[in-house]
């Protein structure tokens, strides 16, 4: 009975110094951080540079592949891309780089360290905290001084546009970025956009002339056949690719993959498919908008002239989503997303000549499948930040809702 007692009382004793023995191992155990010498050759290879009086940046964007060689960890599996940028200051003043131009909410390197921490041992920690701090892009480049390292930036599959902001104590430098992702095909990609029509074929308007000719715009998609009537084209974007694709990029706007295009149901316009198509998505990912553009015959001025269709696309609980019907609020969401992303330099309103009533979707649960006032939005879009204040408004027609 003594024995029995005394194993009793000796079982929290033995249980203890497991713990203790475990919690040593713990702190001596964990893997080690592995990660392949840094290489930028191929980085440095394609990386873009932009120039402004005596200051000299390039910015390049690893691929899913490269980042996890070089920092040891599937960086885009966490949402987070870094960007190479390299700054070459041949002033006489020292200037700062501020990394919120690049990414307002950018993750810092102990930020990412402590989020890969599990699993590591101690000195595996540190040495991960020691390297992605090393590979930090300075904020502070001197004078004659050539400064390069890592912004870490929340993630962007397709094209990456960002800007990099520097400032001395006199100056202030801008430059903008549109860079390419390794690995990433968007649907615009395979399309030609110089031979989709011959010089003959593209008509160029300006002033009264040009407002006529986006009132006479088809009213509709279709679909391949012509015969069924599709959405509402409800907004016309003006200005050339590059400028168009970085102001979409900038109010948060995404790319389509060519596969995944490819796998969607076809809107028809001018006789082939959409040319593009870009997607703004919600925190809570239950709702998403998308943009569908086609290039149009024509050109505003010396600018190319998309025609788009807006949509607002929800989830039912099921396994599909459903198209709100109200298409007027997906035009104006897309609008309010362009504007706070800085993206339009002008912009007006064209009366629609086909006006679906509310009522008719009620009546007809099928056909029209959608509702709208029939008002058109019409946005010259610029490369370059815009504030909201400095935006033109052209008087064409009153906007939608406005007593005439």
């Amino acid at each position: 009975m003594r024995n029995r007692i005394l194993i009793i009382r000796q079982a929290p004793a033995a249980l203890l110094a497991g713990i203790a023995c475990a919690a040593i191992l713990a702190s001596c155990g964990g893997r080690a951080y592995v990660h392949e010498p840094l290489d930028l050759a191929d980085i440095r290879g394609r990386a873009e540079t932009r120039t402004d009086d005596q200051l000299r940046v390039s910015a390049a964007v690893p691929g899913r592949e490269e980042t996890t060689q070089i920092f040891g960890i599937d960086l885009y599996d966490q949402g987070i891309q870094p960007v190479w940028l390299e700054v070459e200051n041949s002033g006489t003043a020292q200037v700062r780089y501020a990394m919120v131009s690049t990414d307002r909410y950018y993750f810092t390197p102990f930020e990412i360290a402590y989020k890969n921490r599990s699993g590591f041992s101690d000195e595996a920690r540190a040495e991960m905290e020691r390297y992605f701090n090393e590979l930090n892009m300075p904020r502070y480049v001197d004078p004659g001084e050539t400064r390069s390292g890592f912004v870490f930036t929340h993630a962007d599959t397709g094209a990456k546009g960002f800007n990099v902001d520097i400032f001395s104590k006199s100056d202030s430098y801008h430059f903008n970025f549109l860079l390419r992702v390794p690995g990433f095909v968007p649907d615009y990609a395979n399309v030609d956009f110089d031979s989709i029509y011959s010089e003959s074929e593209i008509t160029v308007y300006n002033g009264d002339e040009l407002r006529d000719a986006l009132k006479q715009l088809p009213c509709c998609s279709s679909d391949g056949s012509g015969d069924k009537k599709g959405g509402a084209i409800n907004v016309v974007l003006i200005g050339a690719g590059r400028d168009l694709l970085i102001a979409l990029l900038r109010s948060a706007w995404i790319e389509t993959s060519a596969s995944e295009s490819d796998d969607r149901d076809q809107s028809f316009l001018f006789g082939r498919k959409q040319d593009a198509i870009f997607r703004y998505e919600s925190f809570a990912d239950d709702s998403s908008y998308e943009l569908s553009l086609w290039l149009a015959p024509m050109l505003a001025g010396s600018d190319r002239v998309w025609a788009g269709q807006v949509r607002h696309f929800y989830t039912t609980g099921r396994a599909f989503n459903r198209i709100d019907p109200d298409v007027d609020n997906a035009r104006n969401v897309a609008l309010q997303h362009l504007l706070y992303g800085q993206a339009i330099e002008q912009m007006s309103w064209i009366a629609g000549e086909e006006v679906v009533p509310v009522e008719s979707f009620w009546e007809n649960l099928i056909r029209p499948s959608y509702f709208s006032e029939g008002h058109r939005l019409v946005l010259w879009l610029s490369d370059e930040p815009i504030s909201l204040t400095e935006v033109i408004s052209l008087d064409w027609d009153l906007p939608p809702g406005v007593d005439q």
